[in-house]
């Protein structure tokens, strides 16, 4: 679904426009809470087009990812189901996300840019391509900013981040894109740089199915890693492992119960690209010139199938997440992990899976 949101020209935005050094435009900023974060979500102070960069480079130390809770349709927070995602601070690499920021296209850039694209492709656009102004209305759980901070103590520069409409404002400026996953880029190597130690536990002796039932919300597999990976990033694991255990489990009954575990000290490269390559989309091209993915499956998304055999892979990695994968062996074969659907599984992970688990 579009939502169509007209341009404004005037109060504000037309006196930013008209006369942008007779207001102090850092004075407009969105509120800053303790934690250096705004205190309410995205709103409309940031409206206008200045020229210059989106934020001051010189001078910043440290880059703040904040995200803010949105009310739900009915006025309520929704409730993740993971403990909450904590402020993230980037004091690495600081000059290259500045960098990143001020990258980001003006309006004008942008739409030559996608008018070359379609011209290439035989197509031509019409006058207006109301950048910024036709949205999506994608139910977003946060509103999305970035806060710069100086060495020099002046003002925090804040980036308000609109993922439906695809800009990122600061002061009277626009600009267009969203960086969380540059960003998320540098702070999982920032956390890399220092490993926090993973320690799995053990193999639950027996699951109830239910509690693997993916019709359910609480039915689906762990995934803390989701946090710090980004929307644009493919890889179910992008960072390194420090631990991995798998489990086999056979239904007796109504439970799920263990028979085999192992814990996996040694080619956790391997390990990661096994898991890498059985949770990602793989894609063909049909005969009409269309691509489609060719490896998915719905296997175990009804109540009625249940899981007669089931391998569940725990891996922690070095920022210090983990993450459960799960491998449907009967009735059906498929791998489920994070909140995607059903991949077929490779046929070395499941060889590997009984090397694993049948030593």
């Amino acid at each position: 679904m579009l939502l169509r949101v007209g341009r404004v020209a005037a109060g504000v935005s037309a006196l930013l426009l008209a006369a942008p050094s007779a207001i102090p435009l850092d004075s407009l900023g969105p509120q800053l809470g303790t934690d250096e974060c705004p205190i309410s979500p995205a709103g409309g102070w940031e409206a206008g087009d200045r020229p210059g960069e989106l934020v001051p480079a010189d001078g910043a130390v440290l880059v703040t990812m904040c995200e803010i809770a949105l009310p739900t349709p009915h006025g309520q927070v929704p409730v993740s189901p993971g403990a909450p995602v904590p402020v993230r601070k980037l004091t690495t690499q600081v000059d290259a996300m500045v960098s990143a920021l001020n990258a980001l296209p003006t309006r004008d850039v942008l739409e030559a840019d996608l008018r070359r694209r379609e011209a290439a492709k035989g197509r031509v656009q019409e006058d207006d391509l109301h950048l910024g102004e036709v949205c999506t209305l994608v139910g977003y759980g946060t509103s999305l900013s970035f806060v710069v901070h100086y060495r020099d103590k002046r003002k925090p520069a804040v980036v308000l981040v609109n993922r439906n409409c695809g800009t990122a404002r600061s002061a009277g400026r626009t600009r267009f894109g969203d960086p969380s996953d540059t960003f998320l880029s540098y702070y999982r190597a920032q956390l890399q740089a220092q490993p926090k130690p993973v320690v799995l536990t053990d193999c639950a002796a027996a699951l109830p199915a239910a509690s693997v039932d993916l019709t359910r919300r609480w039915g689906w597999p762990r995934d803390d890693i989701a946090a710090n990976r980004g929307l644009g990033e493919r890889a179910l694991l992008p960072s390194p492992l420090s631990a991995a255990a798998a489990c086999r489990y056979r239904l007796d009954g109504g439970l799920l119960r263990l028979q085999a575990q192992v814990n996996i000290s040694d080619d956790l490269v391997s390990v990661r690209s096994l898991i890498n390559t059985s949770t990602a989309v793989n894609t063909m091209t049909d005969s009409g010139g269309t691509e489609r993915a060719a490896n998915l499956t719905d296997c175990g998304l009804n109540r009625i199938t249940q899981p007669t055999a089931l391998d569940v892979a725990w891996v922690g990695d070095l920022t210090g997440a983990i993450a459960e994968v799960r491998i449907w062996r009967a009735p059906c074969q498929a791998v489920y992990a994070g909140s995607t659907g059903g991949k077929v599984p490779t046929a070395e992970l499941l060889s590997r899976l009984d090397t694993w688990l049948s030593s």
